[in-house]
């Protein structure tokens, strides 16, 4: 062989082994078993009018990312091992949060930063219906997955989007729990009306309340409306009172002011109707709801897509309430336990990957199904419908107020006791 032959092959050679080199470098950053670090991001509007919410959120995260690091121990949930990402080599999961400030454009902006600098595996949150639509928007095309944990607003898995996907329950979910309380009852209701704010979750719900009612066999008499934060609701009430009438109302409002302010008007004007169905994802469950609430929110139902009192009876669930309780010196709430449940469940995907390669982990999130007993929800599950993405495990929990606490009267299989009257 001539030295020039000889050349030419060695140079071959070396550019084969770097081009080889290379490919293992970028497997290992795009997510072999090498990694030692999984980074999630958290969207929360950790400032603005739903702050308190969304430092809960964050509270569930950074519970559930401890958990997966063993750094809280070991428990038997989905997501958890002895320690780090197995799937990965034990690689780390690191929380990368960004506050959404409420705002669907601050939403998007965010989901973007977290992906093309903070390079996330994928995204959690983002509490507001319309704050989860911007950002999903967004990260559908950058090609990142998107798990939200805590808004229902049925359209948000209506829209054909392939990245997003949605563990709790959906707003029809919760309206079918809340027909079926009804329809348990001795003496079953039938005139009902509906109080609902202007905003996106409160036209939602009360849209998919309207369609249900006439196949469960209900008769609507009057749909009220009014603005988000308005500032007095006594027309509207004196409507309700003195010409709809209702056996039932169901109250809708996605706002902890909003909440109080029909309450404490209710009160004022010293009228309740017979039955009160409140959804307001993590709002009547307040303290401060409850004190403005008096004597209207006596009997009152709420919807929710976790319950202390069911958490109570699981032995896994109750101690991850406890560490919870411990940790941040405050009590679980619904918003925590959703975000705790979706960084779980993609931690799971990411782990079932063995990969943070987009495409991987969206394949591993369509293919989980996690039985109930591996989460700390009142659900059966996690599975995923392979068109809309939504968790068709997952269902709605109808609590009643009793005296200053709420007790579960749906589904029958966690139920305690029946209705009061």
């Amino acid at each position: 062989m001539t030295r020039k032959r000889l050349l030419f092959w060695t140079a071959a050679l070396l550019a084969v082994t770097l081009s080889i080199a290379a490919c293992t470098s970028s497997d290992q950053q795009g997510g072999s078993s090498s990694v030692s670090e999984v980074r999630i991001g958290v969207l929360s509007p950790t400032s603005g009018k739903s702050a308190a919410a969304g430092a809960e959120a964050l509270h569930g995260a950074e519970l559930a990312a401890a958990l997966v690091n063993g750094d809280e121990g070991t428990v038997p949930l989905a997501g958890i091992g002895s320690g780090g990402l197995a799937g990965l080599g034990g690689a780390k999961l690191t929380l990368v949060a960004a506050d959404t400030k409420s705002s669907p454009q601050a939403g998007a902006t965010e989901a973007a930063r977290l992906v093309t600098e903070k390079r996330v595996a994928g995204l959690v949150g983002a509490y507001d219906a319309a704050v989860t639509d911007g950002a999903s928007q967004r990260t559908e095309r950058l090609g990142v997955p998107f798990v939200n944990g805590d808004s229902p607003a049925d359209y948000l898995t209506a829209r054909g989007l392939d990245w997003f996907f949605r563990t709790g329950p959906t707003d029809r979910m919760f309206g079918e729990a809340f027909y079926s309380t009804l329809r348990q009852e001795k003496v079953v209701p039938k005139r009902i009306s509906m109080l609902y704010t202007t905003d996106a979750p409160g036209e939602s719900l009360h849209r998919v309340l309207h369609d249900l009612a006439p196949e469960a066999n209900y008769h609507e008499h009057g749909m009220v409306k009014f603005a988000p934060g308005q500032p007095n609701l006594v027309s509207e009430l004196q409507e309700l009172r003195d010409e709809k009438k209702p056996e039932v109302l169901f109250l809708m409002t996605s706002r902890a002011d909003d909440a109080v302010r029909v309450l404490e008007t209710m009160e004022g004007m010293g009228y309740r109707p017979p039955q009160i169905f409140a959804f307001a994802r993590g709002v009547f469950s307040e303290p401060q709801v409850l004190q403005a609430a008096g004597t209207a929110g006596e009997g009152l139902y709420y919807g929710t897509a976790w319950s202390r009192e069911t958490a109570g009876r699981s032995g896994i669930a109750k101690a991850i309430m406890e560490r919870y309780e411990q940790r941040f010196n405050q009590p679980m709430s619904e918003t925590a336990a959703g975000t705790f449940t979706a960084v779980l469940v993609l931690a799971q995907a990411i782990d079932n990957a063995g990969s943070t390669d987009p495409q991987r982990v969206r394949a591993a999130l369509l293919n989980l199904d996690i039985p109930g007993r591996e989460t700390i929800m009142p659900w059966s599950g996690v599975r995923f419908d392979a068109s809309s993405h939504q968790n068709v495990a997952a269902n709605g929990v109808v609590e009643q107020r009793v005296g200053q606490a709420f007790r579960v009267v749906f589904p029958n299989e966690l139920k305690v006791a029946a209705p009061a009257d």
